[in-house]
This record gives structure tokens, sequence and C-alpha cells, in this order.
């Protein structure tokens, strides 16, 4: 792209030509409008209000001082978790997240980019494969699955999607861990090692 950038001109006016850039290449406006600092946020609802997901909100909420994002809705089953968890939001972030009861619901509207999974862990997969085929991102907490075809089924469908899945592993990569691996992987040291005594 050669830069046609007259004395003068402006940053509204380079926007004028790069949108009128992706008209032209045939990406509708909406998509245009979605992408990160156009006029939006990574909208993130969370899926299972328990505790865990506490600590998903505040993942979030330091995200946030990076990136544009922010948790935009909370769904959980029951209702004390699903309230515990909207007041968690919107003391963070100052709004008053949507609430819902049921992830169907939750999955249907078009303003969720991606979804953040705490609920039970017989869950994670099945929910992970909705929510991919729901068009959203998906973090999902470990474990994956509890049985193996669930786990296979939800590889496959996510493989097959364009959507980004991440499964939690908090910690497993930390230095500190590592390092505890490093030390199992190597067994002791050669001169801790003492020849067996004849019987």
């Amino acid at each position: 792209m050669k830069n046609d950038s007259a004395p003068g001109s402006d940053r509204r006016e380079f926007l004028k030509q790069a949108a009128g850039t992706v008209i032209a290449a045939g990406i509708p406006a909406r998509s245009y409008a979605r992408i990160i600092g156009a006029n939006d946020r990574i909208q993130i609802a969370q899926l299972g209000c328990g505790d865990r997901s506490m600590g998903h909100v505040h993942m979030v909420q330091l995200s946030a001082k990076q990136t544009p994002v922010e948790t935009m809705a909370v769904c959980d089953i029951w209702r004390l978790a699903r309230e515990a968890r909207a007041k968690q939001v919107s003391e963070a972030f100052n709004n008053q997240p949507k609430m819902y009861k049921y992830s169907e619901e939750m999955l249907a509207n078009k303003d969720v980019d991606a979804v953040m999974i705490a609920t039970g862990d017989f869950q994670h997969a099945k929910l992970c494969a909705e929510v991919v085929q729901a068009g959203k991102d998906c973090y999902v907490e470990k474990p994956f699955a509890n049985v193996l075809e669930e786990a296979k089924r939800t590889r496959a469908i996510v493989k097959a999607s364009k959507q980004m899945v991440q499964m939690g592993s908090q910690h497993r990569s930390e230095p500190y861990q590592l390092a505890v691996r490093d030390l199992v992987r190597a067994g002791p040291p050669a001169e801790e090692i003492t020849p067996a005594t004849p019987a």
C-alpha cells in the first residue's frame, strides 16, 4: 500500500480511506466496526458464577489496563451466585452486566465476543462445544473433560472452527513449577546415590 498522504492529511481522512478499502474488499462494515479499538471493546461473558469465576472477572479487570476488554454478562442457574458475580462486575467495570439463567440465552447475544467457563468439571467440554458453535471464543477451566469421548468430540468441533480456545492451566508454567519438574526428571544427584549393600 503506497503512502499518498498529502500535507494536511489527517487521521480522519486516513480512516475514511481505510473504511473505503475495507468495503471495496468485500468486508462488511459490521466486521470493520468490530476491530478492537475502532468503536468497541472485547465483550466477555462469565459462564458459571461460583468462586472460580471471581478470579476470571479479576483477570479480565487486570487485562483491561492494557487491552480494551470488559465483562459484560454473567450466567448461572443459581440466582445468588449470578447476583454476586454481577455485583463484582459492576464494581470492577462500572457497568451493569446482563444476567442470564441459561447459557443458551446468553450465547444468543450477538454482543458477546468470548466466554469464560467456570462451571462444574463435568460440564466443561460440553459447554465449550456450545460456545464455539455459537461463534464465540472460549476460555475453559481444567479439567477439560471427565470423559475421553467428550474431550475428543469437543476438540474436533474446536479444530473445525475459527474460534480461539484456551484451557486454563494456572501456575503450570511458572518458574517454580518448571524447576520442580526439572528436578524430578533429573533424579537425585549422583553423590546422593548410595550403592546397595550386599546381603
